[in-house]
């Protein structure tokens, strides 16, 4: 089988036993969604659908109004199978407080509950023609009077209309402008401002595509006799709201001649400029969106004007709200805990600083209310822990919620229990054993689980002199592939008793998956008896490498010392030359030679000069007839005990010599 088929079997068994153990999973939302949603009423629409998903298994889907299940009508529609709600007219009926449940053989999760409310918008009331005076060169606002109802806010602007019909728009530039209310602003007036046109409101609503106008407005600007130059002043400011995630804007605009600039300011007094995901600067500075709040933005933040001068810096809030939110890691976790065992949810909710504390948990099974009566559920911490005790399955497992509200919203977070078998031990070792040389000892296990989990297995070794280490396959310790069940300790081919005893000592081996474990721990002795110190076959081998590193430096060093020897021996000079040096200093060294008797002197090697007498064995008047006889020209002098210990009397007999004068030199 080559490579390529065979990881494409294990990926598709890899799906195929994630997506075995999704179908045996509580349900889990995948969903999210806003806090409200906004229809008209009595309108046909074209996109009012909103969708509910979640994962795990075989779904079904329901929704819920007020507490009340959705039905199917004429103007509502509930797809149980793919989750989607839709609304084909808006019906006063048809607007609460909606949620959606999904659930499968195991439990029911349940989304956060949201509104659904009208999206309106309102007309300006009919009034007169307003005038207002300006004079050239200074600040002119001109409000927008009786401003209609618009909602929900994210849908409506303001747009100012000038002239006849609905076509003509004030051209917002660095000198005009509008403010949060919908005001507009000339931050310098111009006498090109009134051409006889009046000057109308309008408000545009996104979702209805419906622009409603009024509030209509001439101007009459005074002509300036000079040009002043007028220093920054603050005509607007308005401080931001963001909810925790969200977009807070903030605004400031300053008049002055010429039109000033806006600088903007964050509450570490550093200077803003445009960030892509944290700030953006529009409408010509006047506006700071701040984007992707979270609460370490809130604070109070600084613009000002800059012209030929510069204002003072005028501060504006940004207050960074949120529904409460869980702190700390361990919260609403997924978690799978085996029968008997006790399974807990933690749920600890805050606000933000500055906001209203959230109310006490509530917490809920499969959507609906636990009987919380201290036997099979007990809460604690004040309502932030859930422990489901003595879990069994199937009854236990599904989907726990917690909830909690402040002012700003509803926290709802769930989590899945699932209700797992136990790992159990169907075959293992005995408690210890004892090995020799030229055994093998296989240590196997066999364990069962839950079928949606995979075992592994850990072995673990403590030599006898408490080193621990995991074990690993080499040449004493096998392992099998790929499930690590069976570990067999061979010593067939080992004579050394060391080795042996090496292995000896306590094994483990752990069994487990991410939500359970067992151990089991085996004992295993020898009886060799032995003084060499007991090592692990790893620390063994690298002793054996050491002492061959050793040796190796040994030799290495003797060669050096061998060559250096012979280097300096060499460099001492030859052989002394004797006859030159005594002839050079005027002496005779062979006529001295002769003269001093040393020729007649008998040479160790035997060399017999011409002069040197033969000794004739003939003569002897003693025959050395036998081994015993040998000793008889000692004529009984000898002491036999006092032979040195290898036999030599040489000392002896020279002593012996001494005694008798010589008769003659040549008789030495």
């Amino acid at each position: 089988m080559n490579w390529s088929l065979y990881i494409a079997l294990f990926l598709t068994a890899s799906i195929c036993d994630v997506r075995g153990q999704d179908d045996q999973m509580p349900p889990k939302m995948t969903s999210t969604f806003n806090n409200e949603y906004y229809y008209p009423r009595d309108t046909m629409l074209t996109d009012a659908t909103i969708n509910c998903k979640a994962k795990n298994g075989q779904i079904k889907y329901e929704w819920k109004k007020n507490g009340a299940v959705v039905r199917n009508s004429q103007y509502v529609s509930v797809d149980e199978l793919t989750g989607n709600l839709r609304f084909v007219r808006m019906m006063n009926e048809d607007y609460g407080t909606y949620q959606c449940f999904a659930t499968n053989d195991l439990g029911t999760s349940l989304s956060k509950p949201f509104k659904v409310k009208e999206s309106r918008m309102s007309s300006f009331p009919t009034s007169e023609v307003q005038e207002v005076r300006c004079k050239q060169f200074e600040h002119c606002v001109v409000q927008c009077r009786e401003k209609p109802t618009c909602t929900p806010d994210s849908q409506c602007r303001v747009e100012w209309k000038i002239g006849q019909g609905t076509k003509t728009n004030v051209e917002i530039s660095k000198r005009v402008g509008v403010d949060g209310n919908g005001d507009l602003h000339f931050l310098w007036s111009d006498t090109s401002d009134w051409a006889g046109q009046q000057y109308r409101c309008g408000v545009w609503q996104e979702q209805m595509k419906m622009l409603v106008v009024g509030s209509e407005t001439e101007l009459k600007i005074e002509v300036a006799s000079t040009v002043p130059e007028l220093e920054p002043i603050l005509r607007f400011k308005e401080n931001g709201k963001a909810v925790y995630g969200g977009k807070g804007v903030l605004r400031c605009m300053f008049s002055g001649y010429p039109a000033p600039e806006v600088e903007w300011i964050s509450p570490d007094n550093t200077i803003i400029k445009n960030t892509p995901g944290k700030y953006e600067i529009s409408d010509y500075g006047r506006v700071l969106n701040i984007l992707q709040a979270d609460p370490s933005y809130e604070g109070n933040y600084f613009c000002k004007g800059k012209g030929k001068t510069e204002s003072t810096n005028q501060n504006v809030f940004l207050n960074v709200t949120s529904a409460p939110i869980l702190v700390g890691d361990n919260q609403m976790r997924d978690i799978m805990v085996p029968v008997g065992k006790d399974a807990m949810f933690h749920c600890d909710a805050s606000s933000l600083p500055g906001e209203s504390p959230p109310s006490l948990p509530k917490w809920k099974k499969n959507g609906a209310d636990l009987m919380i009566d201290g036997g099979k559920y007990i809460v604690s911490e004040n309502s932030r822990l859930l422990t489901v005790t003595d879990v069994q399955k199937p009854s236990d497992t599904g989907a726990y919620q917690c909830m909690s509200e402040n002012s700003e919203g509803v926290l709802l977070k769930e989590a899945i229990l699932k209700v797992i078998d136990p790992i159990t031990i169907r075959e293992r070792p005995l408690s210890s054993y004892k090995i020799l040389p030229g055994d093998v000892l296989n240590l196997a296990v066999i364990a069962d689980s839950d079928p949606s989990l995979t075992l592994q297995y850990k072995w673990m070794f403590t030599d006898l002199r408490g080193n621990q280490k995991e074990i690993e396959s080499n040449e004493f310790w096998k392992i099998s592939w790929p499930n690590n069940n069976n570990l067999t300790i061979d010593v067939r081919q080992v004579s050394d008793p060391g080795v042996v005893f090496s292995l000896t000592g306590d094994y483990s081996v752990k069994i487990y998956h991410n939500h359970d474990q067992k151990s089991i721990n085996i004992t295993v002795e020898t009886d060799i008896i032995t003084t060499v110190a007991p090592q692990s076959p790893i620390v063994q081998q690298a002793n054996l490498n050491f002492l061959i590193y050793i040796a190796v430096a040994v030799v290495f060093l003797i060669v050096v010392i061998i060559i250096v020897f012979c280097l300096v021996r060499r460099n001492q000079g030859g052989v002394y030359s004797v006859d030159k040096k005594e002839v050079e200093a005027g002496h005779d060294p062979e006529k001295e030679l002769l003269e001093s008797g040393f020729q007649d002197l008998s040479r160790a090697d035997d060399d017999r000069s011409p002069n040197y007498p033969v000794y004739d064995y003939e003569d002897e008047k003693h025959v050395i007839d036998d081994d015993d006889d040998s000793l008889g020209e000692y004529e009984g002098d000898l002491e036999l005990n006092k032979f040195n210990e290898d036999g030599s009397f040489i000392g002896l007999y020279a002593n012996k010599k001494d005694k008798k004068a010589p008769k003659s030199e040549s008789d030495v």
